[in-house]
C-alpha cells in the first residue's frame, strides 16, 4: 500500500472543496429559479414587477459558473474537442492532458488574478451597484473569487496527478526494459 503524499492530502481537500462549491451552485440554481419564477408570477399575473430580480438573478448566474468550475474540471465535464486524442495512445493522451493542465493553470491563474484585481477595487473603492438595490460589488464578486481560486488549485492537482502517471509508466516502462535485459 503507497503512502499519503502531501500531493494526495491536496487532492483530496481540493476535491472537498471543490464538492461543497458545486453544492452551493446547486444552492444558486435554487434561488435563481425561485427569483425569476416570483419575477415572472409578479410581472405578468399581479402587474407588479420587482426592481431587484433581474440584478439578483444576474449575480446569481455568475456564481453557479464560478461555483462549478472546479467540480466540472475534476469530473471531466468541460468541453473537450477529441478528434486527436481518440486517436492518439494512452501514453500520448497523458501527454496532451498534462500539457492541457499547464496551460489550464496558467490561464485560471490570469482568472484569479483579474477576479482579485476587480474584487480588491471593489473593495477599497466601495462600488455599489447601479441599481435601486445599491448592492457592494465586492459581495457578488465572493464566490467568484473562492471559485476561481479552487479553479486554480484542480487545475494544479490534475497537472500533479497527471504528470505523476507519466512518471510512474516511465518508471515501468523502464522496469520492463531491465527484466528483459536480464539485469
Amino acid at each position: 500500500m503507497r503512502e499519503s503524499s502531501p500531493s494526495d492530502f491536496l487532492d483530496r481537500a481540493v476535491g472537498a472543496a471543490a464538492s461543497a462549491l458545486a453544492a452551493a451552485g446547486v444552492l444558486c440554481v435554487v434561488a435563481l429559479m425561485a427569483v425569476v419564477t416570483y419575477e415572472v408570477v409578479s410581472r405578468y399575473l399581479l402587474n407588479a414587477p420587482t426592481a431587484w430580480a433581474d440584478e439578483i438573478a444576474s449575480y446569481l448566474l455568475i456564481e453557479i459558473v464560478f461555483l462549478g468550475l472546479a467540480q466540472n474540471l475534476r469530473r471531466g465535464d468541460h468541453i473537450r474537442i477529441e478528434i486527436v486524442t481518440a486517436r492518439a495512445s494512452d501514453s500520448a493522451r497523458r501527454w496532451l492532458d498534462l500539457i492541457a493542465y499547464a496551460v489550464g493553470l496558467a490561464f485560471s491563474v490570469m482568472l484569479l488574478t483579474g477576479t482579485w484585481i476587480r474584487f480588491e477595487n471593489f473593495w477599497s473603492r466601495n462600488t455599489v451597484s447601479d441599481s435601486p438595490l445599491m448592492t457592494p460589488l465586492w459581495i457578488p464578486m465572493t464566490p467568484v473569487i473562492i471559485g476561481a481560486a479552487v479553479f486554480v488549485l484542480a487545475m494544479a492537482t490534475g497537472l500533479i496527478a497527471t504528470s505523476r502517471a507519466l512518471r510512474n509508466e516511465a518508471g515501468a516502462r523502464g522496469r520492463d526494459e531491465h527484466s528483459v535485459n536480464g539485469r
